[in-house]
């Protein structure tokens, strides 16, 4: 089984569309941290220009400007940001995707199998999935987080600004962005990875039962498009808690973000992708 695994994983990540892929979210992601780097660099040097010239020593503020509200993972207010986590669902599904419908269509498939055995092919291919997906939306945003960390500081968040930052007493990981922002930041690393992952995987599950490798590919896109219009709908008439992947991954959301709704939308994403891949890949004959 690792052979297989290793095998699968060298396949996934050393590919043409994992490249693409991950230059259009690095792009996309480059993007997002110019325009909070030029915004911040805009202000200081208004600030200073207004402390010379006026002649006062004002509140400058600092904490209301810091890498733990403008990195991608937390910015709330970049176009480019809005960009990448609407395209998200796409950006992970890509890489590698599409590559069990292939091989079945073509009959590769099959030579996999007979050389080891169906279950064998099925975990190796959920895990470079998961992988290739995983890291097509983490990737981006560490390339952000380390080059938005260049320019701006991180200054420990203060509650007395917490307008300025979008996360709400209540929300998810609140406590902690306050207290520990670098582990927070942690935090929005790990959600990314496990959601990019079992996005990028329950693709597999989907090709037991949609014949389109095209279709496939943009399921997962727009089931979560039309879910978080929902989200935003139900939200102008409910205090609802933001059930949007697309929101809560980031920090977009509007409304409150809940560990248990972050929970159980991954354990049900990972039941269907992993359960139908297994109870599918093992019942039907590939021969």
């Amino acid at each position: 089984m690792n052979k297989m695994i290793k095998m699968e994983l060298r396949k996934s990540i050393w590919n043409r569309m994992f490249l693409m892929t991950l230059l259009i979210g690095t792009g996309i992601a480059l993007w997002s941290a110019f325009d909070q780097i030029t915004m911040f660099l805009e202000r200081n040097a208004f600030d200073e220009w207004y402390r010379a010239t006026s002649g006062t020593n004002d509140n400058p503020e600092v904490a209301i400007v810091t890498l733990f509200n403008t990195w991608i993972g937390q910015d709330y207010s970049a176009v480019a940001t809005t960009i990448f986590y609407t395209l998200f669902p796409i950006l992970c599904v890509l890489p590698y995707a599409w590559s069990f419908f292939s091989e079945r269509t073509s009959g590769y498939m099959r030579q996999l199998v007979a050389r080891s055995d169906k279950v064998t092919y099925f975990i190796a291919k959920y895990v470079a999935t998961f992988a290739s997906g995983a890291l097509a939306l983490v990737i981006p945003m560490l390339i952000n987080f380390m080059v938005v960390s260049s320019f701006i500081p991180a200054i420990t968040p203060d509650i007395n600004y917490d307008i300025y930052y979008n996360v709400p007493y209540g929300s998810l990981g609140a406590a902690v962005f306050y207290d520990n922002p670098f582990l927070f930041v942690l935090m929005r690393f790990v959600i990314a990875l496990v959601y990019g992952g079992l996005i990028a995987a329950s693709v597999i599950a989907i090709s037991f039962f949609v014949k389109n490798r095209f279709a496939i590919l943009l399921i997962p896109f727009i089931i979560l498009i039309l879910l978080n219009y929902f989200s935003e709908a139900i939200g102008h008439y409910f205090d609802a808690a933001e059930i949007s992947p697309i929101s809560f991954l980031g920090g977009t959301s509007t409304r409150f973000v809940t560990p248990s709704v972050v929970i159980i939308f991954a354990i049900g994403l990972f039941a269907f992708s992993l359960g139908i891949t297994l109870w599918r890949g093992s019942r039907d004959d590939v021969f």
